[in-house]
């Protein structure tokens, strides 16, 4: 017995009925789909597709995110400090670094514990086909210009879930992890400031993270491979600058080599090799072996501006144009 030829079409897009028992044809009105299932056909079906390499990588992005941020806020704290007190371990400045990370990483590992299936790093998903499918309350259909109904439901399940509650999670490991390294690992006033002024940054930039993803959740899931090549090239270009001096003449390569080799410029050149690698493996699939080849990009951003560094200030484009 085909029970879906006598069932009437539902109206709007993201509109659907649940099963209630096949063999009776037994079925609900038009709805929302329960959380983990999606519409197809009319009717509410679970999302049992496995998540794709590239729905893994935009999660992994997000991590990756709120990770430089939390970076990005210890390294600026950590030129404050330096300027009043140069006697500060490595070693305690690497767990400050460290420490964020740790959080980011605690906070991955749960929320995917929290998916199923549960206590596996892999998911279950609806596999977002579309743009719409990230914003199904912009579709809730409005019966005889009067009635609406509402079918908002979590279509792209679990990408917009998932990184709610990471970003919830990240706070939660903040607050309980960092008052605990502050008076165990980090007694020294010195590098207390480095907690506090970081924690109080993480506190504005994850609501804002939040936020965005909140609005823009599938502008950012079709686009993050180009977001994170464009934006850390960008970022390279202006830390390679800041690391020579203004007259490039002065700066031979063996100097530019040592600049760029000290502790905190290596680090940040790591992490822009990463994102790098990251952008390519995202944008590509990796889906042949070939794919692979598109790696060995990986270090022409730095290699194109030693070669170019010193034809590129102001005043020597102004020579030559004299």
């Amino acid at each position: 017995m085909n029970c879906l030829a006598e069932l009437e079409p539902c109206v709007g897009k993201y509109c659907a009925r649940t099963v209630l028992n096949n063999s009776t044809c037994l079925f609900t009105d038009c709805q929302k789909c329960a959380r983990g299932f999606r519409p197809s056909q009319d009717i509410c079906v679970p999302c049992t597709h496995s998540a794709k390499l590239y729905d893994y990588m935009y999660l992994i992005f997000m991590f990756n995110i709120t990770a430089v941020l939390h970076f990005f806020y210890v390294d600026k704290s950590f030129a404050l400090v330096k300027k009043k007190k140069n006697n500060l371990q490595d070693s305690k400045i690497a767990l400050v670094y460290t420490l964020p990370l740790v959080e980011c990483t605690l906070a991955l590992i749960t929320t995917f514990l929290f998916y199923p299936p549960y206590g596996s790093f892999k998911l279950n998903s609806c596999e977002p086909r579309e743009i719409s499918d990230w914003y199904s309350v912009l579709y809730n259909p409005q019966i005889d210009y009067d009635t609406q109904l509402n079918c908002t439901q979590e279509i792209a399940y679990p990408f917009y879930s998932f990184v709610m509650v990471y970003l919830l999670l990240v706070v939660v490991f903040m607050l309980v992890l960092r008052p605990i390294s502050k008076y165990t690992l980090f007694q020294n006033g010195s590098y207390a400031i480095f907690i506090n002024k970081s924690t109080f940054s993480a506190l504005y930039f994850v609501p804002m993270i939040f936020l965005i993803h909140t609005i823009a959740a599938g502008v950012i899931y079709y686009t993050y491979p180009i977001i994170t090549l464009v934006v850390f090239l960008i970022s390279n270009n202006f830390h390679l600058s800041s690391s020579v001096s203004e007259e490039p003449n002065k700066n031979s390569l063996v100097d530019f080599i040592k600049k760029l080799t000290t502790k905190r410029n290596f680090f940040i050149q790591i992490v822009h090799v990463y994102f790098y690698a990251f952008g390519i493996i995202a944008l590509t699939g990796l889906h042949t072996w070939f794919d692979l080849l598109y790696l060995l990009c990986v270090p022409l951003p730095l290699l194109f501006f030693i070669a170019s560094y010193k034809h590129t200030s102001p005043k020597q484009v102004s020579t030559y144009c004299q």
